[in-house]
């Protein structure tokens, strides 16, 4: 295991990563995410014994690293920096062949394991085509791919790879990802890369490593790391983070801050009732048109609740799959009541959001206008035997304007915003 504690590195006695606690076991792929200039490189360095901690200790299988001579320590530890100076001179094959050097005796030169051991990294990273052309006339993209390659070729238990799929087309950057991580089930190494995709960490990462200003803030599984809230803090852009339907792992997608729009407190308030990500549909085109934006009552984790939180909204919250409780159906009920309009997505209704639609009849029968958005016929959203249908039809009855589009949706409010308010 690799392993730092309290570890201090910098430049010219300036630390630029501080106090690091880290581990990287085999048979794991851990991610060094975040933001440029927080000191990833610099701790990739000093693990790799590059650079020299100005304090902390660095082990390596419980020992220290200054026991290591550096042959024995680059049969262990194999390092992929970020870039390769063009102008060496050397061909692709020889600067892979450089990864074998720990493993070479004297001055016997190349065996026939080594050539065995440097086609097959050339393979892994696809370049064999090209083993025989200069780094100088190379892009920048199989640059790194070789840089990988020498590292592969030291057969060592670590790889401490910065950001590999710098350069890289998202063909390789998928293909790269993947192998590394059949290495890691074939043979057990241990994985360090640092990367700038939280996508691909989120999905080829056991776990996720997130620096901020040369510290190491948050550590933990991806779905642990990758959160809204903590990402938002560290990347100052407000982010939606979604499961990805194939595998489970979170997808974060990120949001302009300066897309969102700043309301007043006297801009009009429309209440949105959706679920599912019905109201997602809605809930920006409306704060674009000005008005202010509530929602009805949400499951934790639902998408609009997702959106809803993203874009500064206050939704109305129920714990998951769970039904709306007395305390979260008041609430609504008064927020509904207090609106200038009261919107029905396209949301389909079950026994757990039946009460939804209670509180649009409620809040019809105070006198709030309601408009219905009715993209299909509603008898093929109703999900409760009937019942959903006979609260419908009570709402249209008491004069709920109905939209087939969502311009005609916005054009209704429009005219509410109009009657209704004098902003």
């Amino acid at each position: 295991m690799i392993r730092a504690e309290s570890l201090c590195v910098g430049y010219e006695k300036r630390a630029v990563v501080r106090d690091a606690d880290l581990q990287i076991a085999p048979g794991e792929v851990v991610a060094l995410i975040g933001p440029n200039g927080s000191g990833k490189t610099t701790l990739m360095r000093a693990l790799a014994r590059t650079l020299l901690p100005l304090s902390g200790t660095l082990s390596l299988d419980g020992r220290p690293y200054n026991e290591y001579p550096p042959t024995e320590f680059a049969r262990r530890v194999g390092y992929a920096p970020q870039e390769t100076p063009v102008e060496m001179g050397f061909r692709v094959e020889e600067l892979v062949m450089m990864g074998r050097y720990p493993h070479q005796r004297g001055f016997w030169g190349a065996t026939a394991q080594d050539d065995a051991v440097v086609e097959s990294a050339l393979e892994f990273v696809g370049l064999s085509h090209l083993r025989h052309r200069l780094i100088s006339q190379l892009s920048g993209g199989e640059r790194q791919r070789v840089n990988l390659a020498r590292a592969l070729a030291q057969q060592a238990q670590y790889l401490l790879l910065d950001e590999p799929n710098a350069h890289l087309d998202l063909h390789h950057q998928v293909q790269l990802l993947s192998r590394l991580r059949e290495q890691v089930a074939k043979i057990g190494v241990g994985v360090l890369v640092s990367l700038h995709d939280l996508n691909l960490a989120s999905e080829y990462a056991d776990r996720v490593m997130l620096m901020v200003n040369g510290q190491l803030v948050q550590t933990g599984t991806p779905n642990e790391v990758l959160q809204p809230d903590i990402l938002e803090e560290v990347y100052h852009t407000p982010t939606l983070v979604r499961q990805n339907p194939l595998t489970g792992k979170p997808l974060v997608f990120p949001l302009r801050a300066e897309i969102i729009p700043q309301l007043p407190a006297e801009a009009p308030f429309a209440f949105v009732v959706g679920g599912g990500g019905s109201g997602t549909e809605l809930f920006y085109p409306l704060m674009e048109a000005g008005w202010r934006v509530g929602t009805g009552v949400l499951n934790l984790m639902d998408t609009d609740e997702e959106v809803a939180r993203t874009l500064g909204l206050e939704p109305i919250i129920e714990q998951p799959f769970s039904p709306i409780g007395e305390a979260s159906f008041a609430k609504a009920c008064e927020q509904a009541c207090s609106a200038h309009a009261v919107v029905v997505a396209d949301v389909p209704f079950g026994n757990g959001n039946l009460r939804n639609l209670e509180l649009v009849l409620h809040a019809c029968r105070a006198g709030t206008p309601v408009v219905l958005l009715e993209l299909r016929p509603f008898s093929e959203r109703d999900y409760t035997g009937g019942r959903a249908t006979e609260l419908w039809h009570q709402i249209r009855a008491l004069g709920a304007q109905v939209a087939r589009s969502y311009p005609e949706l916005l054009e209704i409010l429009s005219r509410l915003a109009r009657q209704t308010c004098p902003y």
